[in-house]
């Protein structure tokens, strides 16, 4: 049995800004994901009857909630390349804003986000929000660790059946 001393590295979890192309790989795959579906219901009272009749309404879009990207930047340094913690940073905000030139009222919103995650999940979806814990800072003040909190809300185009889902088709 050979060896020749690498390690292959497990597959990291990737954004991309699907308007611009742009994609970040992260540094670390999140710890834990939180995959959340709701199903609305109309609550129809009767009168006289003794429950509430229930009438489908719709299903609420996926959300990951809470996906939590670490971001060390004494990790980042022994990593190929020249990775900046903070670049990470700012590509996130990028995403809860509209791009540069977009003029009328659909294409004024935050670009869309491809997560994907290798063998787990991959969604096309907005970020809904973002959170940033600065958890250690250098005596200059600057950024040393800091976990990013991101929910994701996935966008539909199309209408999707129980059958498509059982399939595995999306």
């Amino acid at each position: 049995m050979s060896f020749d001393g690498a390690i292959a590295r497990p597959p990291r979890c990737v954004l991309v800004n699907v308007t611009s192309g742009e994609s970040m790989e992260c540094l670390f795959n999140p710890t834990q994901l939180s995959e959340k579906l709701q199903v609305n219901w109309n609550r129809l009272a009767v009168p006289g009857l003794s429950h509430q009749v229930l009438q489908f309404q719709s299903t609420a879009n996926r959300q990951l909630s809470g996906v939590e990207f670490y971001l060390d930047r004494y990790f980042a340094a022994e990593q190929p390349g020249d990775v900046n913690i903070l670049e990470f940073r700012a590509f996130l905000r990028a995403l809860t804003v509209p791009p540069e030139g977009t003029e009328d009222v659909a294409a004024t919103a935050p670009p869309r986000v491809l997560f994907i995650w290798p063998e787990v999940v991959t969604v096309e979806c907005v970020v809904a929000s973002v959170e940033f814990t600065y958890k250690q800072l250098a005596v200059d003040g600057g950024v040393l660790v800091y976990a990013a909190i991101v929910t994701f809300e996935e966008i539909l185009d199309a209408r999707v059946t129980s059958e498509e889902l059982r399939s595995g088709d999306l």
